[in-house]
């Protein structure tokens, strides 16, 4: 069993290891995930209001050509 001190050099160790350009990296990729998120939500709106809206328009046309 490792004493406390010996985890905590190797935790030290590997924190140091880890690219400061990394981070930046996936802080800049996050971002992009969250703004592809919004849009997508607001995307996925519109076209739910534009189905509800031809939905009924087009069963009128279908029914008035069929009479």
């Amino acid at each position: 069993m490792m004493s406390q001190k010996e985890l905590q050099k190797y935790a030290e160790q590997d924190y140091k290891l880890v690219d400061p350009e990394y981070i930046k990296q996936l802080e800049r990729d996050s971002e992009k995930l969250i703004k592809f998120k919004k849009y997508s939500i607001l995307a996925v709106f519109i076209a739910v209001i534009v189905i509800a809206v031809t939905l009924p328009l087009l069963r009128a046309l279908l029914t008035n050509l069929l009479n």
